[in-house]
């Protein structure tokens, strides 16, 4: 019993290991990325010699780029896409790496189902204390599966995005815009309503697209987290061989992944796309982007909390449901009320809030190492200056043309 201990002692630790210095490397690249910045003189002017040597870079990079392409100023939507998908797959490992121990005690406390609900602490003692656990290693009960896992989703789920965006911000602009080719009509709306209303069906479909593949992974992960099994290889085996594949996708587990993710999507993507345009793009910098990732993840996990819960009951302890979302949500509004579905909301909001903030930076961080906007640089075509710019350009050929 002693030796099997240590064995499970040692098996969290090397992950770790194996993790820690990818995460250490990015960054050390993520502060050197900075430096390519234009530095501010006291009075909040941008200096000159960074001015001259930042447009030197951009210009470079713009180059090379094209040389590469041969010619091309923006590589495809479908190249695009490829490329956020593996920057948002590195991502996501790095974030979730960092913060697992907040995931964990908050599934703890929405897997519970006393009267009164446990204490952030008291979420903590029961992981520690488990028979035959882990002690603190236990707060990263499910890492392996949680980053490995993460990375087909949120790859398909980042790529899907990019792609739709990428379509449906010039469409809609261009039929409904200010960029519109009949001259007759007046914008039905802004570009930056347009701008939003195409980043939340591009966030609904990418997620439409990347829910199915995330059950299994949350599946085993939430298991983990609530002691139902001692490692990744034993649950897995462990429920494969009673259930089959079935054990992988319970009944109403996919459905509720669904109805959970893309509210969260929308409400995050939307906040994270506005507050860039409005306020983090003007002067790009890596503690702005960190702000903005985990406001907007804080506000859309606060706003669907209640169906984490249902999400969170319904692939634990599927049998006690049926597998169905509206016996899951009714049984727990008669445990506590409207409180019930707050469950585990502060264990949430201390993982989701700098799981995005994390998340964010290092996205934008790979997007630039894998030279996703080089292409593009120094003509953004939604930010409100350059939006501006055009409206001014194409009423001054209005009035060529008469």
């Amino acid at each position: 019993m002693r030796e099997e201990k240590i064995n499970k002692r040692h098996q969290l630790p090397s992950i770790g290991k194996l993790l820690q210095p990818h995460i250490f490397l990015c960054f050390l690249l993520l502060v050197r990325s900075t430096a390519i910045r234009p530095s501010v003189d006291s009075v909040g002017v941008p200096n000159s010699n960074a001015l001259l040597h930042n447009d030197t870079h951009r210009t470079t990079i713009s180059r090379s780029v094209q040389a590469i392409r041969g010619g091309e100023k923006r590589p495809s939507a479908v190249m695009e896409g490829l490329k956020n998908s593996m920057a948002s797959a590195l991502a996501s490992c790095c974030a979730k790496t960092l913060l697992q121990p907040f995931d964990t005690i908050k599934t703890v406390q929405q897997h519970s189902k006393s009267d009164t609900a446990i204490g952030f602490f008291e979420a903590i003692h029961m992981i520690m204390d488990r028979e035959g656990g882990l002690g603190f290693m236990g707060l990263y009960a499910g890492l392996a599966i949680s980053a490995l896992g993460s990375v087909p989703a949120i790859g398909l789920y980042y790529g899907m995005y990019s792609y739709c965006k990428r379509i449906l911000i010039p469409l809609f602009q261009g039929l409904y815009g200010s960029t519109s080719t009949n001259d007759k009509t007046r914008p039905l709306l802004s570009d930056q309503s347009l701008k939003l209303i195409a980043v939340a069906i591009s966030a609904a479909v990418g997620n439409c697209v990347a829910s199915v593949s995330r059950v299994p992974y949350e599946v085993v992960k939430q298991k983990l987290q609530t002691g139902q099994y001692s490692s990744t290889i034993v649950a897995i085996s462990s429920m494969f061989q009673a259930h089959g594949l079935s054990a992988f996708f319970p009944m109403g587990g996919v459905a509720i992944q669904m109805i959970r993710d893309i509210p969260y999507a929308i409400f995050t993507l939307l906040s994270y796309e506005y507050l860039r345009d409005v306020w983090a793009n003007k002067d790009q910098k890596v503690w702005k982007d960190m702000v903005v990732g985990g406001t907007a993840g804080g506000f859309g996990a606060y706003m669907t909390n209640g169906l984490d819960v249902i999400k969170t009951r319904l692939q634990t302890s599927p049998e006690l449901y049926n597998g169905s979302v509206l016996v899951c949500a009714k049984l727990t509004y008669q445990e506590g009320g409207i409180t019930a579905f707050l469950r585990g909301s502060t264990s949430r909001l201390l993982h989701k809030i700098p799981a995005n903030g994390m998340f964010f930076v290092f996205f934008e961080f790979f997007k630039r190492l894998l030279l996703v906007d080089a292409a593009s640089l120094g003509d953004d075509t939604t930010s409100p200056a350059t939006s501006k710019k055009g409206k001014h350009e194409k009423a001054k050929t209005k009035k060529a043309r008469r």
